[in-house]
């Protein structure tokens, strides 16, 4: 009898990706499809082993570019900046519409306003 070897000789071997490479390439908001090409690989390679790596990478990246925004807004004063920020995260509109201003009075005559 043979003895049975521990490592699975069928099929492609495992390609090795750093994750930290490919957690940077999300920072920077790129596709799956751009990171895989980078690294060589498929996308449903990433999508199986990495998409933890990815998901960080992409949510840090929101957060810088968040963090540079609201820098960006109150420390350098730039008016463009906080006007964007209002508007989407204070919901400031530049045409506000009321239900008083877009609504018509309504216009009642008292029985004895009609002689």
């Amino acid at each position: 009898m043979t003895e049975k070897s521990d490592k699975n000789t069928k099929g492609r071997p495992k390609i090795q990706l750093d994750c930290e490479q490919i957690r940077r390439l999300a920072e920077l908001q790129c596709s799956r499809g751009e990171i895989a090409y980078v690294m060589k690989c498929s996308v449903d390679t990433l999508d199986r082993h990495h998409k933890d790596c990815i998901q960080e990478g992409k949510a840090q990246g929101k957060i810088k570019l968040r963090r540079a925004m609201y820098r960006n807004a109150v420390e350098k004063d730039n008016a463009v900046m906080q006007i964007w920020l209002s508007k989407n995260y204070l919901g400031f509109q530049d045409n506000p519409a009321t239900e008083e201003s877009s609504s018509v009075l309504p216009w009642e005559e008292s029985k004895d306003d009609s002689k």
